[in-house]
């Protein structure tokens, strides 16, 4: 086994948990799990019983996939909830020669942490922009340079310390420990963008049932980011109300015959679906559900052009709009329309990767990949109970299986794997 890392998706409709490793320099994933969960509203956790119990649901069904215990886990937390700030640290150099080591960058990323912050609000990451040795900027990694002053540009993230200890709570109450919080739109772009996109400008918009994240990213750096109470469930929350049809049948309708444009349906086609009271059944016309999710989208398109404009960001888009998450997911003509909406391309991004090749896995899996991208890990525990501790390093590990028992483990994932994808094909 090599480099293993989990990472949890707190949504506001479900639970993602996803066991991710680096192995021989490429991204796989070894567990998944996901459960529903109504202890979320709005991307903020209002319920932590009910989030607890959808959170060891989530675990339990990634550790039986995988054949690893689960001790800790990587969280997400919305980017709109967030601010950035940009920050400065400069420390000497403390070795005798004068070359910089990994401590030395600690000591620096800690001064840089160093900064007033109204008393509701808390650090939760830093993300180093460049290393400055002796006035020579634009360094990435100084480890094995030489210099008498080491400086960081950084951008440190900072969140509502109330939503921080509510989230940390919880997952503790989960019986897991908290190995660090990460911006959602920074894991979903890992796995969701390219490094050209981010470059140019574009736009990362993470749809799920209650709210849309809007993030911009330009030049590789994530330059905007906001969430927008509207989501998904509104769509299916508007079928219920006005064909008088249950939420989940709603919600069925939705995804079985959902349309962005109305003009998709004909005017004769009708389904039939049980009546709200249990009663028999009623006829509905797909034209009217077209006419009520063409209305709902045409919305939510508008709100996310007019946020972009309202912060003069349009210009930026030279990428144009990736959308991702659950909310859009699967509606005929969402592309076509969200393309003639914005006047931009666009396209819609989930994860290429077996086990997670749907955008409600967006969120979960870039977090996996981000963290191992910064090397970065977690600590999990094999089948036969001996603790695996791994580094933050994806060329150091320390690992108390033998070889005979690395083999047994992937021959119990793997087998885990087609019985996972067996109920599917």
């Amino acid at each position: 086994m090599n480099n293993v890392v989990v990472s949890l998706d707190i949504g506001s409709s479900k639970i993602s948990v996803v066991i991710a490793e680096i192995n021989k320099k490429q991204f796989n994933i070894i567990g998944v799990g996901t459960s529903e969960c109504k202890g979320v509203k709005k991307g903020v956790i209002v319920d932590i019983d009910a989030t607890v119990e959808a959170i060891r649901n989530s675990v339990e069904m990634a550790q039986q996939m995988s054949n690893i215990q689960v001790k800790s886990a990587f969280v997400n937390i919305k980017g709109g909830y967030t601010t950035v700030i940009d920050s400065k640290g400069v420390v000497a150099v403390s070795r005798e020669d004068k070359e910089i080591t990994q401590e030395d960058v600690n000591r620096v990323i800690q001064a840089a942490k160093v900064v007033a912050l109204p008393p509701d609000k808390e650090i939760i990451d830093i993300i180093p922009k460049q290393f400055i040795i002796d006035g020579y900027d634009e360094i990435r990694d100084p480890i094995g340079m030489v210099g008498v002053r080491l400086e960081v540009d950084a951008k440190l993230i900072s969140a509502s310390t109330t939503n921080v200890q509510n989230i940390i709570r919880t997952v503790q109450k989960a019986g897991l420990s908290v190995d660090g919080i990460i911006i959602e739109p920074l894991g979903t772009s890992a796995i969701v963008l390219n490094e050209d996109e981010k470059e140019l400008g574009v736009a990362l918009v993470d749809i799920g049932a209650e709210t849309m994240d809007i993030s911009v990213f330009r030049k590789k750096k994530l330059i905007f980011s906001k969430v927008i109470p509207v989501g998904g469930n509104h769509i299916t929350n508007d079928i219920s109300v006005l064909c008088k049809v249950t939420f989940n049948d709603a919600e069925k309708i939705k995804r079985q015959y959902g349309v962005a444009n109305s003009k998709l349906v004909k005017s004769e086609e009708t389904i039939k679906i049980n009546n709200i009271a249990g009663k028999g059944e009623k006829e509905i016309y797909l034209t009217d559900i077209a006419e009520i999710m063409e209305a709902r989208i045409s919305e939510m398109l508008y709100i996310i052009k007019n946020e972009l404009e309202k912060n003069s960001l349009i210009g930026y888009l030279g990428a144009g709009i990736v959308i991702t998450g659950g909310g859009l997911f699967n509606i005929r003509g969402i592309q076509e329309t969200a393309q003639n909406h914005f006047e931009l391309p666009v396209r819609f991004g989930y994860p290429n990767y077996i086990g997670v090749a749907n955008p409600t896995y967006s969120a979960s899996a870039g977090i996996a990949m981000y963290v191992l991208k910064q090397k970065r890990t977690s600590t999990v525990t094999a089948e036969n109970k001996k603790t695996i501790k791994y580094k933050d390093s994806l060329n150091e590990e320390t690992a108390s299986t033998t070889e005979k028992e690395d083999d047994e483990l992937k021959f119990g994932w793997l087998e885990r794997i087609k019985e996972f994808f067996a109920d599917f094909f």
